[in-house]
């Protein structure tokens, strides 16, 4: 039965992935701007004084908190992207059993803790954006009334019909691959192979490489995480000088054994995720070892010999809509300018990729006070 679940959430979220990426390729979305984060000033102010070093541990710090990452750098964000650690930075599920669960331990009633998930979810449905950690709590409560598998995918349901899917679809494909395989029942070594290929199918669309290693590193981080995350969310209110003293010891740990682990992971080469790739996973996965090696000899070269990384699904694109000015061709691609922008086209994995940009106002600026100094 848990197999049977397994597949399902595996083929339905290959299926959502598969859509969404071809609208990205076959379409460019218009440009507007992101939904609105909250920002706690209080790291701000922690930051005074503070050493590079332990200002961008707060950044860290508030990141996990809000998932607002953009103050990260994109080294730090390559760091946690490499060990498949995206989700810290997007408060969902993970956060949340982080944070419920001491209380959980305390109040063992079922009424009780429907309450207390009731009164969570008032608090925060008001809040802008938290997408995710929305629709976990729709998860939760739905689960309380109905169980475990059944309250799942009816919550899913409701947020399709009347959430927020239509504003992160995307979103939605994550937590209905990751969710439903922690709802699935496997436990132990099994969840962690399951957990590895929802990572591989996520690497497929996303153009990324993915460590083996990930099936031991991942699951080690993930819990050291979820123990520190509690910790992390009481010492932030209201942070106070003592608090921002023991929250930075903490992050100086996690950061330790993010930097450790990404290190180790580079001592093995990187796998590329294809069509092929999959197939062989499957095979191991059903116990076809006789076929599996087969397609081992024939598979043993990477399908693409394209080793540029193909974009990133992303949720902010600009369409120009001028007239072309200019037109500049390069080696390894060509530019594009337009009255009212530009746009950098190459040839990555068989596809044209287009990466455009606004006009920046300042030239508008400048070229004003040009023709007011004449």
């Amino acid at each position: 039965m848990n197999r049977l679940w397994l597949i399902g959430i595996l083929m339905i979220s290959f299926f959502l992935l598969a859509v969404l990426k071809h609208k990205e390729v076959s379409s460019l979305r218009t440009y507007f701007k992101s939904s609105r984060l909250i920002k706690l000033q209080k790291f701000n102010e922690a930051k005074v004084g503070k050493s590079l070093k332990d200002q961008e541990l707060l950044e860290l710090w508030e990141s996990m908190l809000t998932g607002r990452s953009a103050p990260l750098s994109r080294w730090m964000k390559n760091r946690y992207q490499v060990l498949g650690l995206n989700h810290i930075f997007t408060p969902s599920g993970f956060h949340l059993s982080a944070v419920l669960w001491p209380l959980m331990k305390v109040f063992q009633t079922s009424r009780t803790q429907f309450i207390i998930l009731a009164l969570v979810s008032c608090g925060i449905l008001f809040l802008p954006g938290f997408m995710a950690l929305k629709r976990m709590l729709l998860i939760k409560v739905q689960q309380k009334i109905f169980g475990l598998k059944t309250g799942f995918a009816l919550a899913l349901v409701i947020d399709v019909l009347f959430g927020n899917f239509q504003e992160s679809p995307l979103s939605f494909s994550y937590s209905f691959l990751f969710l439903g395989i922690i709802y699935s029942g496997v436990k132990g070594i099994g969840l962690v192979f399951w957990f590895f290929i929802a990572q591989m199918i996520l690497a497929l669309f996303q153009g990324n490489l993915v460590s083996p290693l990930l099936i031991l590193v991942s699951p080690i981080l993930n819990f050291i995480f979820a123990i520190m995350m509690p910790a992390l969310f009481i010492l932030a209110i209201p942070l106070a000088s003592w608090q921002v003293l023991w929250g930075l010891k903490i992050l100086t740990f996690l950061q330790y054994c993010v930097d450790l682990s990404a290190q180790v992971v580079n001592y093995i080469p990187f796998w590329e995720i294809h069509f092929g790739m999959l197939i062989l996973t499957s095979l191991f996965l059903f116990k076809h070892f006789k076929i599996f090696l087969l397609l081992m000899l024939f598979l043993s070269n990477s399908l693409n010999l394209d080793l540029n990384k193909a974009p990133g699904l992303t949720s902010y694109e600009f369409k120009p809509q001028g007239s072309i000015i200019k037109f500049v061709s390069k080696t390894e691609s060509d530019l594009i300018y337009y009255s009212d922008g530009k746009c950098e086209r190459k040839l990555i994995r068989g596809f044209w990729w287009e990466k455009c940009s606004p006009k920046k106002r300042s030239t508008y600026r400048k070229k004003i006070k040009k023709l007011l100094h004449l």
